[in-house]
Formats: structure tokens, sequence, C-alpha cells
């Protein structure tokens, strides 16, 4: 021990000590993410934890030059449906806009099975009379999206009119065996989706308003917000004497007052999301406050769409994520007007996959966050994509929105495995069993996340 000290000592005369202790931390931090990294790899042997992996591909050929739209799985099997473009005849038929498959295992890989559609619940009689009325009384018809309503039953969404709004809505009854039943066309009120965003905005009022030489708007006793003077401005003190901020940027009109500008705020954990229309501007502007490492990012996408991350994390949106404690990654893509469809979460408790939709386009944008590391996988862009209860994904992946004969799908390995599925493993009995998953989860994201303050600045 006394040399140990009189080493210690040695160093720190002969150095920076703010350095000595910096490099005995690293050290500590490194033994840590060492134990931790042993014990998320013991974990995953005992719980089997499945990464997302590419699988391999396919393609399926029409007998028609056609968009493909939308994929959505039932049971074993997936209904796969298209935009048709027939040419000179004029009746469309039910296989000229869907096509039902199934997986192959081969010894070469997967490979793809059609299933006659006389025989599954599109060959229902109710159901093609319906279907060519469709196209009888709306000739413009179209196919917009496939997907699972109230109580998992199977939608398949057409547009009649000019509009998005204009919708037929075929319905059909899913029982927990895959079982499928022709119910009607009338599913308008099984069509629900999620907010865009899981908080409510609260707009600023008068009250909230701070006069003085430099006035400014009081969020929250915590965060301050103007866009007079020429610039919008973000405060940390309630200090109406000095104009200066930790934020500003400039705005179109330099001589509004303080009531002209429309602001609302949301406070999602450490974070306060800010939602700014500077006077006579078309376009709001969001910001995020971090009352932890006080500062602030602009991230209009927040506009379009927002959730929150599980177990407190931060925020996601269609374009990238942002943490609590200050992290954050935006994609370079396109999510102008994607809004949030739904969220999977993996069983094991360790990801959770968020799909983003855009109702026009079809597009979907598939962001996989992973607990423990607390990040998004590479975001997955696509033209429509199925689940199977084992957790293999199936998607279009369209390079044009040209009609072609020949589309190509691509499989994918993925966590997401239905909560029944996952009962047929085997009980766990344990020390981990009996710990838990989604608890040793937890901990392990915890632990890491102590390793990444003591690795940054």
């Amino acid at each position: 021990m006394v040399e140990l000290n009189e080493s210690v000592d040695t160093e720190i005369e002969g150095g920076d000590v703010y350095e000595l202790i910096r490099k005995r931390l690293s050290q500590q931090g490194n033994a840590l993410a060492d134990k931790v990294g042993q014990l998320n790899q013991q974990r995953q042997d005992r719980f089997s934890g499945t990464e997302f992996k590419v699988l391999g591909g396919s393609r399926v050929r029409t007998e028609n030059n056609c968009v493909p739209r939308d994929i959505v799985c039932v049971g074993d099997t997936f209904l796969l449906g298209y935009n048709v473009f027939i040419g000179l005849r004029t009746e469309t038929q039910v296989n000229d806009v869907f096509s039902i498959y199934r997986f192959d295992e081969t010894n070469e890989g997967l490979e793809l099975e059609s299933v006659p559609l006389g025989d599954t619940y599109l060959g229902d009689t109710k159901f093609v009379k319906d279907f060519q009325d469709l196209y009888k009384y709306y000739k413009e018809s179209r196919l917009t999206q496939l997907r699972r309503g109230i109580k998992g039953k199977l939608l398949a969404l057409f547009q009649t009119g000019s509009s998005l709004d204009d919708q037929r809505i075929f319905r059909w009854g899913v029982a927990p065996d895959g079982a499928t039943s022709y119910i009607d066309a009338r599913g308008e009120r099984d069509n629900t989706i999620p907010p865009s965003h899981e908080f409510e905005w609260t707009f600023t009022t008068r009250e909230d308003h701070v006069r003085g030489k430099h006035a400014h708007i009081n969020i929250l006793d915590t965060v301050f917000v103007e866009t007079i003077g020429g610039d919008l401005t973000v405060k940390v003190e309630n200090n109406t004497e000095d104009g200066k901020g930790i934020y500003s940027e400039l705005v179109d009109d330099e001589h509004q007052s303080l009531q002209d500008a429309q602001i609302a705020y949301a406070k999602v954990g450490k974070l306060i999301l800010m939602k700014i229309r500077p006077y006579q501007e078309k376009d709001w502007r969001y910001l995020v406050y971090n009352t932890l490492t006080q500062t602030v990012d602009r991230i209009d996408q927040i506009g379009h769409s927002c959730v929150e991350l599980p177990e407190d994390h931060g925020i996601i949106f269609p374009g990238g994520y942002y943490l609590q404690n200050g992290e954050k990654k935006i994609f370079d893509a396109d999510v102008d007007d994607m809004y949030f469809l739904r969220k999977v979460r993996s069983p094991n408790g360790e990801d959770v996959l968020y799909v983003f939709y855009h109702r026009e386009d079809g597009r979907f944008a598939l962001l996989s966050y992973n607990m423990i590391r607390k990040e998004l996988e590479n975001p997955i862009f696509c033209h429509g994509y199925g689940l199977l209860d084992d957790g293999r994904l199936v998607m279009f992946r369209s390079t044009s929105d040209e009609p072609t004969r020949v589309h190509n799908l691509q499989f994918w390995q993925t966590p997401y495995v239905t909560d029944e599925f996952a009962a047929k493993a085997p009980k766990d009995d344990s020390f981990m069993g009996r710990i838990g998953n989604a608890e040793l989860v937890r901990a392990i994201s915890d632990t890491y996340s102590i390793c990444r303050m003591i690795d940054s600045q």
C-alpha cells in the first residue's frame, strides 16, 4: 500500500491531476464494460437473442404491369398487394391486385411457394362480388394499405376518389390459429391509428409572459423563449435585463412583439420540446432543450411525428432519435409527412421496432431501437413489409415507382417474434431465468450508460 501511494504521489507530481484521474476512471470504465459485456453474452446465450440480419431475397412475377404497394402476414403466409395497370382489359380481378405466398425451406435456402387464391379467404364469393363492385363503380380505385386493425382484423384499404380519405375498407376476421374469414367492406371503424405524437402540446398564454427590457416567455420556470428583436432566443435564466441566451437563430420579421409568435411545449423526461412559429412565418420550428446538458437542438422532423423511447431513454422520430443524455442521430433521408404507425416489442425486452408511414407514397421507415446499446439499427425504407410469427420479415424493395411485372422481395431475420411463438420456448428455471430477461436488459442498459458517460467529456 505504501508503494502504491508513493507511485500515485509520483504521478501527481509529474503530471496533470485531471489527466491522472481521467486515466484511472477510464481504466475502471473499460473493466466495467468488459464485465457487463460478459454478462450480456451470457444473457444472450440463455435467452437466445436474435439480431437483424438478411436471410436472402427472391422475385415474384405478376401477369400485368403493376406497382407493389404493401404486404401483411396472416398465419404462415403473407399477402402481397399491388396497384395494377391492365391496359385494354376493363375488368380487374382479385388476382390482379393480390397474391399469397408462403416460405418453402429448401437445401438452397428460402424459396417462395405460391398459394392459389381460390383456396383462401380471397376466394370467398361475397368478397369477390364486393371487390368487383368496387372496381365497377369506382374506376380509379387503387390499393393504399394492408394492415391489421382492431382485434387483429385484416384490413385492405382502397382509395376511391381524389382524396386519401375517400376510402373503401375490406375486412376479415383472423382467429388465433390463423383461420381467416371475410366480414364485409365496411371496415372504417377498425382502421384506427395512434396519434402522431405521444404527448400533448401546451400552448403558452399571456400569463407566461415576463416583461422587461428583454421580455421573454417562461416555460415551466426552466427555459425562457422569445422571437423579438430579429431573432429567436432561448435562455436558461429568468433575466430580462440581458438579451443573450444559449441559443438563437434569425426570424423573418424583426419588428414582431412578444405575443405575435405561437409557442407550445411538451415535457418528456428531462427534455423540453418546443414548437414555435414566429410572426407571419409559414413553417413551425421545433427545438429540443435538454435540462441535463443545458443545450438546444433544432430538430424539425419532430413536427411530423414523435414518440417516446422506453424506460425514459428519450424520443424517436421518422428521421432519427434524441436521448436524455444528449446523444442524437439524424439520418439523411426523406421523411417529410411520415407519421407514426405502430411499435413492436421483442419478447426478450431488448428491442423495439418503430414503424413510420407515408400515406400517399406507401413508404415505410422501420427503425429498430436496441435498449442495451441505446442506439438504432440502420433504418430500413421499403414499400410494404410483413412480420411472420417467428420474426422473419418480408419486404418490397422497389427501386422505382414504374409499373413492372417482376418485383423484388427481401427476407430478414429479426428479434420480433410474437409472444405466442416465444411462449413455446422451454421454461428457464436458472438464476438468470428467475431474474427475468427484461430486468437483465434494464440493468445492462443502465450499466452501459455509465460506461458511455465515462468515455464522454
